[in-house]
């Protein structure tokens, strides 16, 4: 270990996380004063942000003369892979039965679902564009995030000590790197983290906690798209507005 690898631990672990939270508050200042969001925008600079922290950390892999596969971008195709196989599928199978649900949901549950969302609204897409661009969001959330969390992370610390230890301790720190989705999420995405971590040390390998990263980011936010979209359209129509409107043609 190197004053390299310290100095990348901070960056990713601390600067990068605090960096986020403060501009997901700023946003939502912004928000308060009458700003309009321009969600493609922050999905453009957040996938740079994070493509610039992917090479950050790989690079400075590579230039210490390490490997991919001591990363984790190895692969072997043991029993334990294929447990992590199946394990992956059906979480994946889960995530779309959920939005299979939401799709027949009544409207009532539309509504609540959608108040759940809470400020976490104003970062879902609203149409098919913005959907895109957040699908190559979630799939660089799945590359980057679990490159660092689990790949870089879990090497560091179980350098001087255990590596399940060491898996505890990035789960822990990838809840509270989510911190900027409230305080009621946290544990939501902390446990989302472990299932990522323990794919990770069961199939020693990045490639299905990354699958399985992109696959809950697309799919979580196709649910939350769905909510929205449902919800729009069960608004009620504003009779009065639209008799002006026809009126002023």
């Amino acid at each position: 270990m190197t004053p390299i690898d310290h100095l990348l631990l901070v960056i990713l672990a601390v600067i990068h996380p605090v960096v986020g939270y403060m501009s997901f508050q700023r946003l939502l200042r912004r928000i308060a004063a009458g700003e309009t969001v321009h969600r493609s925008y922050l999905y453009q600079m957040t996938i740079t942000g994070q493509w610039a922290l992917f090479a950050l950390t790989v690079g400075a892999w590579l230039y210490q003369g390490r490997s991919m596969q001591t990363l984790g971008f190895g692969l072997t195709t043991n029993l334990s892979f294929y447990i992590g196989v199946i394990a992956a599928a059906l979480g994946i199978v889960l995530l779309i039965m959920q939005i299979r649900q939401i799709q027949a949901a009544p409207n009532e549950d539309i509504r609540n679902f959608r108040g759940q969302l809470g400020t976490l609204e104003i970062i879902i897409p609203r149409n098919g564009n913005e959907l895109a661009r957040f699908y190559a969001l979630s799939l660089t959330a799945g590359i980057v995030e679990e490159t660092l969390w689990r790949g870089f992370m879990i090497w560091y610390f179980s350098q001087f000590m255990p590596v399940w230890l060491a898996a505890l301790i990035s789960v822990l720190g990838f809840g509270i790197a989510h911190a900027y989705q409230g305080v009621a999420n946290l544990p939501k995405v902390t446990l989302v983290g472990a299932v990522f971590a323990g794919l990770y040390l069961l199939s020693g390998s990045l490639w299905l906690s990354i699958i399985l990263h992109a696959a809950v980011d697309i799919l979580q936010g196709r649910a939350a798209y769905e909510v929205i979209r449902r919800d729009d359209m069960n608004k009620p129509v504003d009779t009065d507005t639209d008799a002006a409107m026809l009126n002023t043609s």
